[in-house]
């Protein structure tokens, strides 16, 4: 007798009541294989995650029609203890699915639910290790992520389910936690990924699912030339002054933790006029924080920044970022001129959900709006954490309009970012590890 799939779904429409739904997708995925979901933003990728996971409903106003079937029975015939024994989920926003205090807490908990025997010492397979006692408040995006997907793994669920889990990771995590996603195929496990550079993923050879506007517009076999690749931005015009001011400039800058090891250790940056600089390193060296220093957020040890003109800080979890319930609100109050905050979000493509409920948007959108919003407001230093996490090629375009037209205004701009989209984009790039920063 043939096993039943792991997965089989035919999804007549589902999404959220009076908002957004996807509509007609049909799946079926077999044991050790590779499902990889991408589109652009606000496409329906977390959406149709949610239908599959069964937990739409949970959201208000979320619904589903079809049918569901997981190992060939009905998915709401599972009770939560079954589901959980058997699929693991990685959201896209990895800080809300941490409930322990302490990172060997939340790890144990997971896997004991499981009925799963907890090693802490197996964290320093995961690049945790000398966080196995760490408040989990104080950790990194990435060291996040990477708590999560130590959790996903040790379970050993039949079915992994991610939702852009390289986000927030440094490239030699991703190289490692992708050899470990193919450990899980080899041995029959199957996963779900969803993904804006599918190619990531192409050696392994998975099925694609391309989505649009909520719409199956492609399911089989991985094509290249199905991936929407719209075309790449060069500025035409920059910042004309040949004596550029500083905007920023930090002088030996010290910082640690209540309780932790040192994280910056004498670190120097200046910032001029018109530039865009990227700030890179391993997860948990110390980008963040640097950021907020220089926001004005943190004050450091010993040190001093010096700034000329109003700095502005977008952190990597947008909904940190908002005052109003509504993009249209936020917008509006950004710019003080409703018609200007209508016509940008129009050339920005976010018309469409300016009077939704922030809670209903994607990642990728709410990211969008935020920096949007900032762009609006007309500060002077610019600062921006993880800006291009979760978004498409289209939308990377949109944030790379706006860091040009700042350029050109003679804002000054600080990145930090893990994404090689951005590299080629950058006027120097400092590198932080072990708390130093070198910038060249």
């Amino acid at each position: 007798m043939l096993d039943k799939p792991v997965l089989r779904a035919n999804i007549v429409e589902a999404g959220f009541t009076g908002y957004f739904q996807i509509r007609n997708i049909k799946v079926t995925l077999e044991s050790g294989e590779l499902l990889v979901i991408t589109g652009k933003s606000g496409s329906g990728k977390t959406t149709l995650l949610k239908t599959f996971l069964g937990t739409i409903h949970l959201s208000r106003g979320g619904y589903y029609k079809g049918k569901i079937e997981f190992l060939g029975k009905d998915l709401n015939k599972y009770n939560p203890m079954e589901i959980y024994s058997k699929i693991s989920y990685i959201p896209q926003d990895p800080w809300y699915a941490i409930i322990g205090h302490i990172v060997y807490v939340e790890y144990c908990h997971a896997l004991s639910v499981a009925g799963k025997k907890c090693q802490p010492e197996r964290l320093t397979e995961y690049g945790l290790g000398d966080h196995i006692e760490h408040i989990t408040y104080g950790l990194s995006a990435g060291q996040y992520q990477k708590l999560l997907w130590a959790e996903s793994l040790d379970r050993e669920t039949k079915l992994m389910v991610m939702d852009e889990p390289f986000v927030y990771l440094d490239t030699s995590s991703k190289n490692h936690f992708k050899k470990l996603v193919e450990k899980h195929i080899d041995k029959g496990g199957s996963a779900i990924i969803v993904d804006h550079m599918p190619d990531v993923w192409k050696d392994l050879e998975p099925k694609l699912l391309v989505l649009n506007n909520g719409e199956q517009i492609y399911y089989g076999s991985y094509r290249d030339d199905i991936v929407p690749k719209p075309k790449k931005l060069v500025p035409t015009q920059t910042y004309n002054e040949s004596n550029k001011e500083e905007l920023v400039i930090a002088k030996n800058i010290y910082y640690s933790y209540l309780g932790t090891r040192e994280i910056l250790k004498g670190v120097n940056l200046a910032l001029h006029r018109g530039e865009i600089l990227g700030i890179k390193g391993p997860n948990g060296a110390g980008k963040t924080t640097l950021l907020k220093i220089i926001a004005g957020i943190y004050k450091p040890r010993k040190g001093v920044i010096l700034r000329k003109g109003y700095p502005i800080y977008v952190p990597e979890n947008p909904l940190l970022y908002f005052s109003y319930p509504t993009p249209y609100e936020e917008l509006t109050n950004a710019s003080k001129d409703p018609s200007k905050a209508v016509i940008e979000a129009k050339r920005y493509g976010l018309e469409r959900v300016l009077k939704n409920p922030l809670a209903v948007l994607s990642t990728g959108e709410k990211r969008r709006i935020a920096l949007l919003a900032a762009y609006l407001s007309g500060y002077d230093i610019y600062l921006l954490d993880e800006p291009s996490g979760g978004l498409d090629t289209y939308s990377l375009n949109n944030l790379l309009e706006m860091l040009f037209d700042l350029k050109r205004k003679g804002k000054g701009i600080i990145i930090a970012s893990h994404d090689p989209r951005l590299d080629e984009y950058y006027d120097g790039i400092c590198k932080i590890d072990g708390g130093h920063l070198e910038c060249r």
